[in-house]
């Protein structure tokens, strides 16, 4: 299976559960509503670059292994940072990328 780095900052649609999940994502002005999620994890040695920084205060990443409408596996991250401001429609300092 071929494997593209695709690494765009994209628009993410969240469930509204306690703890979201992506439902779909938009990559240009193609929409990809995702059907599964195969797999979540997140990446500790990522915050561990930060030292000298309160843990609340880390940026943290979250990645997402998810299968399209289209049969199509993609792999998304949300980083999050408590310092970034919030845009319109989005998590409070989370950014999405594929």
């Amino acid at each position: 299976m071929p494997v593209d780095f695709v690494d765009r900052e994209i628009e993410v649609q969240l469930s509204e559960d306690e703890a979201p999940v992506p439902l779909a994502f938009r990559l240009g002005s193609r929409e990809y509503k995702i059907v599964e999620q195969l797999a979540t994890w997140e990446d500790h040695a990522f915050a561990a670059l930060q030292r000298g920084r309160d843990w609340r205060q880390q940026q943290q990443r979250r990645y997402y292994r998810v299968r399209t409408e289209e049969g199509e596996v993609y792999e998304l991250y949300a980083d999050w940072s408590p310092g970034r401001r919030r845009r319109k429609g989005e998590t409070p300092g989370t950014r999405w990328y594929l």
